[in-house]
């Protein structure tokens, strides 16, 4: 289990923590991420600005783009 925290962000979010296991966000916690980062309906923002402590940006960024690949999938 891993702690992955961010922090900052454009909308001026609070800090969130995520425990990520196996090195997989699930699409629950993609979507928790999500209302917290932003949680304007249909905002184009993409979460800019925040820091990551406790995972490389890169790692970090293939996370949600597996997530994002699994739930567009099975739709």
């Amino acid at each position: 289990m891993k702690t992955i925290t961010l922090s900052g962000g454009f909308h001026g979010a609070a800090d969130i923590d995520l425990r990520v296991k196996n090195g997989v966000l699930s699409a629950g916690q993609y979507k928790r991420l999500n209302n917290h980062m932003c949680g304007i309906k249909d905002c184009v923002c993409g979460w800019r600005g925040f820091d990551l402590t406790g995972i490389d940006r890169a790692a970090f960024r293939a996370m949600l783009d597996d997530v994002n690949y699994k739930s567009w999938a099975t739709k």
